[in-house]
């Protein structure tokens, strides 16, 4: 085959057109997603409201820059898994058990997926830049398959039960859902093009139902048969990601800048909060009810952009009050509540720690 002078030309313009298209794409991704000075009113990490004072205690801290992704209660109300993106941990009694198990691949967008009888048996996730499409492995860390379905598959992955088959099921651009055999990883079955936010057992009945975004502003709950549940229709203000508690029973979070909405498992309105001095891009990334039910007070945090490495935690009681206030000094996305005699108590997770709060009332 010939290659003429002008073709190899016109080859290498077109290859250095591509490679500096990808360098203004990442440019503008981490100037508008990732980047971008903090904020003036974010830049100095403090309490500004102290309605309830809280006692607040460094129970995990590990050297490295791992986020910790999720705080999961086990039976025993005094232990809890430490996931983060490589590891899982134990803590009990509130200490650390230095017997990490070591997650290989790393993943991001984890889903800790219990058994009948509610314990974690599973960590579930993909990952981006490199990592898997999906991967599956034990409680202990070990794997049980990876696949990489390509780089239009790094969406998020979760998990999807329809009675008769549980799935992992991965959004692929373009192709719509791709339904993934549990056991194997393989592709068992496509559906439709659709958003995947976060999988929960949404109506009581041990199976996992998925909560999607037909639009940015449209969710929906699917059954593992594309049956829709429930449906919610917000406006354009809103963050086009909601959150999805961690509790048996699943609420369903949606935050435009300092409003703060709580869905119940039907998509059903059921509360509001301010969360006073959150401008957009902050919006809630994990929340929790302390204690049982809507009634209980509410913990709620909040992010932006990821260069800016701030949280803000809020913290509500039970008639919606806004009585804690403060501006974290790093990056946190996980929270659950936790229980030590009378008091109201909760667990947050960073950068490689995990903080508790208790408020004496």
């Amino acid at each position: 085959m010939k290659c003429s002078i002008f073709y190899c030309v016109i080859v290498s313009k077109k290859a250095l057109f591509q490679i500096c298209f990808r360098i203004i794409s990442i440019s503008i991704f981490f100037s508008s997603c990732g980047g971008g000075s903090v904020p003036e009113y974010l830049e100095e990490p403090r309490v500004d409201i102290s309605e309830w004072a809280p006692t607040k205690e460094v129970v995990s801290k590990k050297d490295g820059p791992n986020l910790v992704i999720a705080i999961v209660p086990l039976q025993n109300p005094t232990e809890f898994l430490i996931v983060s993106g490589n590891q899982v941990c134990k803590l009990i009694n509130y200490e650390l058990n230095p017997d990490c198990k070591e997650i290989t691949p790393g993943l991001s967008n984890l889903v800790i997926v219990r058994n009948t009888s509610g314990e974690p048996s599973y960590v579930m996730g993909n990952g981006l830049w490199g990592k898997p499409s999906a991967a599956l492995l034990d409680i202990n860390g070990q794997l049980k398959w990876k696949k990489d379905y390509g780089f239009d598959a790094m969406g998020i992955a979760t998990v999807l039960d329809d009675g008769d088959e549980r799935f992992v099921v991965l959004e692929k651009k373009d192709e719509g859902l791709l339904y993934l055999s549990f056991e194997s990883g393989e592709i068992v079955r496509k559906g439709s093009p659709l958003r995947i936010i976060a999988s929960a057992d949404f109506t009581g009945d041990g199976h996992y139902e998925i909560l999607v975004g037909r639009a940015e502003d449209d969710f929906a709950i699917l059954d593992g048969k594309e049956n829709e549940l429930s449906k919610l229709s917000v406006s354009d203000a809103y963050w086009y990601e909601p959150v999805v508690t961690s509790s048996s029973q699943p609420f369903v979070i949606l935050s435009a800048g300092d409003v703060l909405d709580v869905y119940d498992s039907k998509l059903k309105f059921l509360k509001k909060f301010s969360a006073e001095g959150a401008a957009s891009p902050m919006h809630v990334v994990a929340a929790t009810f302390i204690g049982d039910g809507s009634s209980a007070p509410f913990a709620a945090i909040y992010n932006g952009r990821g260069g800016w490495n701030r949280s803000i935690l809020y913290v509500f009681s039970s008639t919606g009050e806004l009585v804690y206030k403060e501006i974290l000094g790093s990056t946190y996305k996980s929270i659950t509540q936790t229980h030590i005699g009378d008091k109201i108590a909760f667990l947050i997770g960073g950068r490689n720690e995990v903080l508790l709060y208790s408020f004496q009332l």
